[in-house]
């Protein structure tokens, strides 16, 4: 399809803001100060941008378009509602998290009915839209980028993100900078990323830097990734760093790896062993609240995404 044709085929409508879903893969993220800006922005001038999304199902989305008249956009949207079809937000999370704010029920959209619009061309659009507008979260950016290196080359990923020309790239990286939180980090990450070039470069850097002045941030991370396809994020304090610091001593003092040492730990503790010092670290947690029904690990990264849907 052409550009042209891509337009032309784009649904604009006014959808029930229950029938849109948010994708947790974005990277972009808003201060409250920039929140209460753009809710300031809405209320003088409404929503100027329609929401930009993907029907989660595409055939039953073209089935219902058939079914009614063509531009009566009531009988679709109650169709719409009928079939239980809901529709993706691909760009303009905050604009709807504003909508709801202030009570809208519906809200202009524009649908992307291209059939070679993907979930995979979605996530690079997440990317890009965050490269026009709004602030690169640089942890939320290196998850979505490992999701998808393992099935695209770096060359592509660096096109399909829109980081192709060098201006954009820079861009990205002065993005990330300032999205860390701490001013020397900033500083070291900038001068370390003048020589990067590729979107893989950026995601090793980023790693690095956290690795080395995790001190500096309120918390690190520790990933556990199988085969690319299951991967859970743990926030790591410093207490927790220096105890594996420990562990680690005491791998090198026994010719033993820390992979086989932990992976060794957790499953003891999975079959049930050291319960009593488990029961104890159990209490000893902070309460957290967990929605109906969850179905991944209870991580305080999957939780705070949870919150924000």
């Amino acid at each position: 399809m052409t550009a042209r044709e891509k337009t032309k085929s784009l649904l604009r409508v006014d959808l029930p803001i229950d029938l849109l879903v948010k994708n947790e893969d974005n990277p972009n993220k808003m201060s409250a100060r920039e929140f209460d800006l753009l809710i300031d922005n809405m209320e003088r001038t409404g929503i100027t941008d329609p929401i930009l999304c993907r029907p989660l199902d595409l055939a039953a989305t073209s089935d219902c378009q058939a079914a009614v008249k063509k531009g009566d956009h009531t009988a679709l949207v109650k169709l719409f509602r009928q079939r239980g079809l809901q529709f993706r937000i691909v760009g303009g999370h905050h604009r709807f998290d504003g909508a709801a704010y202030l009570g809208f029920d519906d809200v202009p959209a524009t649908v992307i009915l291209d059939p070679e619009f993907d979930a995979d061309q979605e996530r690079f659009q997440l990317v890009r839209m965050n490269a026009i507008r709004g602030k690169l979260d640089p942890n939320a950016f290196f998850e979505l980028y490992q999701q998808l290196s393992d099935v695209y080359s770096d060359e592509i990923l660096q096109d399909a993100f829109g980081f192709a020309e060098e201006g954009e790239f820079r861009r990205l990286i002065e993005q990330t900078a300032k999205a860390l939180p701490d001013p020397q980090l900033q500083k070291k990450f900038k001068e370390a990323a003048a020589e990067v070039k590729t979107i893989d470069g950026l995601s090793k850097l980023l790693n690095e830097m956290f690795a080395k002045y995790g001190d500096t941030l309120p918390y690190g991370f520790m990933v556990f990734d199988h085969a690319g396809q299951r991967s859970v994020w743990l926030r790591i304090e410093g207490k927790t760093m220096t105890a594996l610091d420990l562990i680690g001593t005491l791998c090198i003092d026994n010719n033993r790896t820390m992979d086989d040492v932990l992976g060794g730990l957790l499953q003891l503790i999975a079959k049930g062993g050291l319960k009593a010092d488990v029961d104890k670290i159990i209490a000893k947690a902070p309460p957290v609240e967990l929605p109906d029904g969850m179905s991944v690990a209870p991580t305080k990264e999957n939780l705070e995404k949870i919150a924000s849907l």
